[in-house]
């Protein structure tokens, strides 16, 4: 069986290119947070609770039906990131559950970005401003399904997001400026806190990584730390790959 690898941090940590190196390194398969093909996550998939007459039904889960759409055609249900939070944990640890049986067959080693701690904080912290207790249990229950197959986390790790985010911010298109603050100053946390423009985002995004790692530490899983400030995480990942064929060969 291969080794799931879930690479975690905040956005312009380094998380993709450290992925893609990583793959490479191992020679497995890569899947990005907005690959239409991801096991488990759902990007631009909708959660209906009625059989659709159109779009391409994934599965049935919960009582309804994951479905994605070509571009043009109408779109009914609510995309699965904007559903409620108890619903949205329930149809995420079920795709959990049956990705984690299929990966038992699994040969290659394999990579997620975002998959455990990025998208529970966002969707739940960020967007809907839910209490740490339920995204600490969503995680947790997550981290628990995952257990059996042992995989490792890697968290990128930004000491000074006040120095580096703007950085990041600049070197990125505008649309994507536009769009990521937009999303962290009019999501429920940011308006109760009136927290706006990129000094609400900075400031939003610490409270993420400070509240991340911090579950980070207690989950039952394998996880290694990088700091990656000054972009080292090459030289950091070196090192780890070193360490787990020697774990492997003990074991």
């Amino acid at each position: 069986m291969g080794r799931l690898w879930l690479i975690e941090g905040l956005p312009g940590s380094g998380k993709s290119t450290f992925a893609e190196k990583l793959c490479a390194m191992k020679q497995g398969v890569f899947y990005s947070e907005v690959d239409a093909a991801h096991p488990v996550e759902v990007h631009d998939v909708y959660w209906v609770n009625e059989r659709p007459s159109h779009g391409t039904i994934l599965e049935e889960i919960e009582g309804g039906w994951l479905v994605c759409y070509e571009e043009g055609e109408e779109r009914i249900g609510t995309d699965v990131y904007e559903l409620p939070f108890p619903l949205h944990t329930r149809i995420m640890c079920e795709r959990w559950r049956r990705y984690v049986k299929r990966f038992e067959q699994e040969e290659s080693d394999v990579v997620f970005e975002c998959a455990l701690l990025q998208n529970p904080f966002t969707i739940g912290m960020v967007a809907q401003d839910v209490s740490l207790e339920a995204i600490d249990a969503y995680v947790q229950a997550i981290a628990s399904i995952l257990k059996p197959i042992e995989p490792t986390v890697v968290y990128l790790e930004l000491n000074d997001v006040v120095r580096i985010f703007p950085i990041i911010y600049d070197d990125r298109p505008i649309a994507w400026q536009h769009g990521f603050v937009e999303y962290y100053t009019t999501g429920v946390y940011a308006l109760k806190r009136n927290l706006t423009d990129v000094s609400g985002t900075v400031t939003v995004l610490e409270e993420r990584q400070r509240h991340e790692l911090d579950l980070l530490d207690r989950l039952p899983l394998r996880h290694v730390r990088i700091q990656n400030d000054e972009r080292s995480s090459f030289e950091e990942l070196t090192k780890l790959i070193e360490e787990e064929s020697s774990r492997s060969c003990k074991l």
